[in-house]
């Protein structure tokens, strides 16, 4: 495995602006898991089960936070361009 000292500064940012995507993701489905949840669930299970998806999205939170602060705001780097058909 090699270590952040041999990424350049580019493979850095783009793995960061990764991993902030797939966080940004997950806040989503679990937030649209908890509005499933508010329609559908009794309040015993409901209940319980916010309670698991709210420290679900808190750590996802505190993640994204993290990251975060190691991004270049200079670097502009669109993740799903070199993904697309030509």
């Amino acid at each position: 495995m090699l270590s952040k000292a041999e990424m350049n500064e580019r493979d850095f940012q783009k793995l960061l602006q990764i991993a902030l995507t797939d966080l940004v993701l997950r806040q989503t489905m679990l937030e649209n898991e908890v509005s499933s949840v508010n329609e559908e669930m009794r309040s015993l299970e409901k209940d319980d089960k916010l309670d698991k998806l709210d420290m679900q999205i808190r750590a996802v939170r505190q993640d994204y936070e993290h990251y975060h602060q190691f991004v270049n705001s200079n670097f502009k780097l669109d993740v799903a361009d070199q993904y697309r058909e030509s």
